[in-house]
């Protein structure tokens, strides 16, 4: 796929449909962007210790859209049902270029961010059942709790959420505290333990 212009709209459901993708959502309130908290990824050493940050979202199931992918793995981790919310922009990363162009897209509502990367292993799927493709596909869309919505929790893969102030975001490349986070304006969502 060369990056489509402003003239060639992509239609990213159809170019998602039956690839292997990862899907989420960007929750903002208040000035805070909300990211969970988890150990994915950590040796096992670490991980009754330490969490990572990360996004709101995850790998497709079987059958899924893009869109359903998000929607879903938004529910599974933050326990309220959220609704899309159309991006007036759309970014594209090639992530093994390292390019990122605006884009125009058919699709509504429109992800504010869409990456691919090559797979390196383009014939093996990541579980049964899921698709294969020369591409993995990441799409990240705008979002909002729908109205009536209950108070956050943790959902189950998640150990605990935060909100953290967009303009201070730089500073969670450092190791910080659960109560270094709060004291640095954020607002944490947690299980017990943590």
């Amino acid at each position: 796929m060369t990056v489509p212009g402003p003239k060639d709209p992509l239609d990213v459901a159809a170019l998602t449909n039956n690839q292997p993708f990862c899907a989420g959502v960007v929750l903002l309130r208040e000035g805070r962007i909300l990211a969970t908290l988890n150990p994915d990824g950590l040796p096992e050493s670490l991980q009754s210790t330490t969490c990572r940050i990360g996004g709101v979202g995850g790998g497709q199931e079987p059958g899924e859209t893009l869109k359903e992918c998000a929607l879903r793995e938004a529910e599974e981790e933050t326990t309220v049902k959220v609704e899309l919310i159309h991006s007036p922009s759309t970014f594209f990363h090639d992530m093994d270029t390292g390019l990122v162009s605006e884009i125009t897209v058919r699709d509504v509502p429109a992800p504010v961010l869409l990456e691919r990367m090559t797979d390196s292993r383009p014939n093996t799927p990541y579980r049964p059942g899921l698709p294969t493709g020369p591409y993995i596909y990441f799409g990240q869309f705008l979002a909002g709790w729908r109205t009536g919505a209950k108070e956050l929790r943790p959902g189950d893969d998640v150990r605990a959420l935060f909100y953290f102030p967009v303009d201070r975001w730089n500073e969670l490349k450092h190791p910080s505290t659960p109560r270094d986070l709060t004291r640095r304006g954020g607002g944490l969502h947690s299980r017990p333990r943590i």
